[in-house]
């Protein structure tokens, strides 16, 4: 049976991703029928690489961004119907759908 609840939002949080630091790229490769030797710019690909992997480690480092939500129009409701122990499905008033697992799920491996 479904059941109906209300969410109030106190605060957005925006987080880094997780950046590759590692590009891989072909020694050549075909293109429109020619074969393209990327083999002498080698070493100008390492450097950018390098400078990315720096970059992507400054990123990823950094702690999520918390925004508070200083307003009345935050609230919403959930029609949630629980399938199992560990998964329901929401609908919101905006027609937005949310799959839901319990943290630890078997279903999240």
């Amino acid at each position: 049976m479904p059941a109906l609840g209300w969410i109030k939002f106190d605060e957005g949080v925006i987080g880094t991703p997780q950046l590759t630091d590692s590009i891989v790229l072909p020694e050549k490769f075909e293109l429109f029928g020619q074969n393209i030797d990327l083999a002498p710019l080698k070493g100008i690909f390492s450097s950018i690489e390098n400078a990315a992997s720096s970059v992507a480690k400054t990123i990823s480092g950094q702690p999520p961004l918390k925004i508070p939500i200083r307003t009345n129009n935050a609230e919403s409701w959930l029609l949630t119907t629980y399938l199992d122990e560990e998964l329901r499905i929401s609908r919101g008033d905006g027609s937005s759908i949310f799959v839901l697992f319990k943290e630890g799920s078997t279903l999240l491996n």
